[in-house]
């Protein structure tokens, strides 16, 4: 199945689309050039997986699915337990969500371990839009809705890194390096990236940066784009983030805490406790 980003109100954070960047775009549109390439180049990381008995939830995960229309009641928890880390993440599923645990936690598990250290709860969601693939993170929680695949995963992952990994809550895109970097470009990365504002043009450039940093490859641009027209963002990016997080290998670091557990029959308050590290909820059509 192919995924490609829609270009219009992806993030429902956004009222209207940002003045393009560049006039010239590496990859219009990242799955295309990217999604098969990057599952090819992943490494899968086996995992154990153990259900909580029903009754009780970390309560970040009965805040944000209540939000969402699922109801504690209907929350399962799980363990999963990579080969990397001795501590296991607790992932949250709506029990009428599509998408089982076990695809999920493979997913997540193909990302590097430091990338999916940045993640305090990964969450299935219900699928606001029937069919669609919709992500985002809030939180440090990760909450995806549809059968999304390893690229969305990373470009969320790469919003946490974006707010967290340099200065905790200060935007990494939003820094002289990255702007300086863009602007010294002379394309942006995607169709996306280049409408959305320069937290998505990092995210997807931290997409392309996974797979060059694994691989030292990367493919063919589009027609219309020139041969290393995003080079300075790669480079920025790769200087500061690439071993620290998109290369494989290590061990888990530096992971938030559990959200505190409740019991199931708790009032839910719907709440974010911190707007830190929110990007809005980026929807991807499935072809």
């Amino acid at each position: 199945m192919k995924y490609s980003q829609v270009a219009a109100a992806l993030c429902l954070f956004a009222t209207s689309m940002a003045q393009p960047w560049h006039s010239m775009v590496a990859y219009p549109d990242l799955s295309t050039f990217f999604g098969q390439r990057i599952w090819d180049s992943s490494v899968w990381t086996p995992n154990t997986v153990t259900q909580w008995p029903a009754g009780t939830l970390p309560a970040s995960c009965a805040s944000q699915m209540q939000a969402r229309g699922c109801s504690a009641s209907h929350v399962q928890v799980y363990n999963v337990t990579y080969s990397d880390c001795a501590r296991p993440w607790v992932f949250c599923r709506c029990d009428y969500a599509p998408v089982s645990i076990g695809r999920t936690a493979d997913i997540f598990g193909r990302m590097p371990v430091h990338m999916r250290s940045m993640v305090r709860h990964p969450m299935i969601v219900p699928n606001p839009d029937g069919q669609c693939c919709c992500a985002a993170p809030d939180d440090g929680d990760l909450m995806v809705a549809g059968d999304c695949p390893i690229e969305t995963f990373a470009h969320e992952v790469s919003h946490l890194i974006d707010n967290r990994g340099d200065v905790f809550g200060e935007d990494f895109s939003s820094k002289s390096t990255f702007v300086n970097a863009l602007a010294a470009d002379t394309c942006s990365i995607s169709n996306y990236g280049n409408t959305n504002g320069r937290h998505e043009e990092f995210a997807e450039m931290g997409v392309v940066a996974l797979y060059n940093v694994n691989t030292n490859l990367l493919p063919a641009v589009d027609s219309s784009a020139t041969t290393g027209c995003f080079s300075n963002q790669l480079s920025a990016i790769k200087t500061k983030f690439g071993s620290q997080f998109y290369a494989y290998g290590g061990t888990c670091v530096n992971r938030q805490p559990d959200s505190l557990t409740q019991p199931a029959t708790k009032r839910v308050r719907v709440k974010r406790e911190n707007l830190v590290g929110r990007a809005g909820w980026c929807r991807y059509k499935q072809d």
